[in-house]
């Protein structure tokens, strides 16, 4: 890390150390009429009982796989189904997709899993160099698509 970095760094710290209010520089961009009227027009997204069935399945998995020493509550199922049902809000349509529901798992269920100690350790050491290949395609990075 260079000199100059850090010297940003402590001017970033010091510019936000002084009691400033950054709640009061922050504006609304709707009232909250309209947050909650976006609020219930999401719980009437459909959800087909076969996305229901398919979203139970991957819970159920993270709760009897020896890589989680806990798996996903049936809060975290809930929270799924209503991240599922915002995407397709906000994507317009009144039903949801299999697409909606695995695009979410990962944002939705990391922080409402623990990772086994044995499990984590072995990816670590996966992760540190055992595999140059593996290490070159994450830090490399991808070329733009030309249209």
């Amino acid at each position: 890390m260079g000199i100059h970095r850090v010297k940003a760094k402590r001017e970033i710290m010091q510019q936000h150390s002084g009691g400033r209010d950054a709640a009061s520089e922050v504006s609304a961009v709707m009232e909250a009429g309209d947050v909650e009227m976006m609020q219930r027009a999401v719980e009437l997204v459909r959800v087909d009982d076969s996305l229901r069935d398919y979203a139970i399945d991957i819970v159920e998995r993270t709760r009897h796989t020896e890589q989680l020493t806990l798996g996903v509550s049936p809060r975290g199922l809930l929270m799924l189904q209503r991240a599922a049902q915002a995407r397709a809000f906000l994507e317009g349509r009144e039903f949801c997709t299999p697409d909606d529901f695995k695009q979410l798992i990962v944002p939705v269920f990391a922080h409402r899993v623990v990772v086994n100690t044995r499990f984590a350790s072995t990816q670590r050491r996966r992760r540190s160099g055992s595999d140059p290949s593996r290490n070159c395609r994450i830090h490399a990075r991808s070329p733009l698509r030309k249209s």
